[in-house]
């Protein structure tokens, strides 16, 4: 009862997940790679869930006798030709993206063979495993012939693909590669050698049961570098953005003082939301909001602002912003050329905002100005 529990909640969840990526990708219209991708996960994790042995007993009980390892063999063989296009679109050579659109046809026709094989098999040995009586029936022989024959094709179709990226690869996705491309050829062997058990067990020209060991030690670990080579590089992604949106969440109250001070003096640089945007949903695009207004406060301040003020001490850059604010309110508005003051040592927004972050603090801290600061205007 509780393992169908967690089960059903299992598959509610996965569920659940692939509906939310499909919806992603349509919403970021980010085209067929993501989505061969997504259906390369999906599809070897059904493959995973069939051969739970309570769900391939249902799918036999349900469907008929064998309907289990079908339904493995060709998730798995969608899964394999999902990652064909994956390697292979995206490319600028034409002809590779239409070699990627003609994976259906090798994919459909092994999928038609694996169903006729199945049921041209007797019934006592469509669950059976694989063992030098069982290939010597054709039926059974042919449906492990035609499933080793596509995966050996599509698997070293995606090892030599991948091949020709990791070349132009770098740093860890050059590593991420080279651990996929290698669990994917471990894989392929391991089709390879258990296709040659069938075939030479079947016609009787040798039979070493050693070859089926082999086969399943050497598909195991290339199971697993596979996993980690593709799991990696999202992992990768997915924890450095977590570090960025922790980062610039915290940046964006640090930044708090700051704004307060000027757009207090400057309303009209508050940016107003796009119609249709959920602001408060995205850290980044807060945080980059703020930047701006913050930037575009301090230029429309900076003739009230000494040349040297980037030279300043924090404490005295603090006191003079604040008389800056204050002489803006008095006279109603900038007079004189406005200039950058507090530039960043780089292009991108979070060196610009580096210097209005220190400035913020300083400001937060509360800390009385000295009182031999004068302010010399520019």
């Amino acid at each position: 009862m509780v393992v169908g529990v967690v089960n059903a909640a299992a598959m509610v969840f996965f569920a659940v997940a692939l509906c939310w990526r499909v919806d992603r990708i349509r919403r970021e219209r980010a085209g067929l790679q993501p989505l061969a991708m997504t259906v390369a996960v999906a599809t070897m994790t059904l493959a995973f869930v069939v051969t739970n042995p309570h769900v391939r007993e249902w799918l036999d009980t349900t469907l008929f006798t064998g309907a289990g390892r079908v339904f493995f063999y060709c998730l798995l063989a969608i899964g394999v030709a999902a990652l064909v296009v994956v390697f292979f679109f995206g490319s600028a050579e034409e002809g590779r993206q239409r070699r990627a659109g003609m994976e259906a046809i090798p994919l459909v026709i092994a999928m038609i063979g694996l169903n006729v094989a199945m049921l041209a098999t007797p019934t006592p040995l469509r669950a059976r495993s694989v063992s030098e009586w069982t290939v010597q029936h054709v039926g059974f022989a042919m449906f492990f012939v035609i499933a080793g024959t596509y995966l050996i094709y599509a698997l070293g179709a995606c090892v030599l693909s991948i091949g020709r990226y990791v070349g132009l690869a770098d740093g860890y996705l050059r590593h991420s590669l080279i651990t996929l491309q290698a669990g994917l050829a471990m894989v392929g062997i391991g089709s390879l050698v258990q296709t040659l058990f069938v075939v030479s067990a079947g016609l009787n020209l040798f039979s070493l049961p050693i070859l089926l060991k082999i086969a399943a030690v050497v598909s195991s670990i290339g199971a697993v570098l596979f996993l980690l080579g593709i799991s990696y590089p999202m992992l990768r992604a997915r924890w450095r953005k977590l570090r960025h949106d922790i980062r610039h969440r915290r940046h964006y109250r640090e930044l708090e003082p700051l704004w307060d001070l000027t757009t207090s003096a400057l309303p009209e640089v508050v940016l107003p939301p796009r119609s249709g945007d959920s602001v408060e949903g995205s850290v980044n695009l807060m945080y980059q909001r703020r930047v701006i207004e913050v930037r575009d406060a301090v230029l429309q301040l900076s003739p009230y602002l000494p040349d040297d003020f980037d030279s300043r001490p924090l404490a005295e850059q603090a006191g003079l912003m604040r008389e800056a604010v204050d002489t803006y309110r008095e006279t109603g508005g900038s007079s004189g050329a406005v200039r950058e003051v507090l530039s960043g040592v780089a292009d991108d927004l979070d060196a610009d905002a580096e210097p209005l972050l220190r400035l913020s603090r300083e400001l937060g801290r509360g800390l009385p100005v000295p009182s031999t600061l004068r302010r010399s205007a520019a």
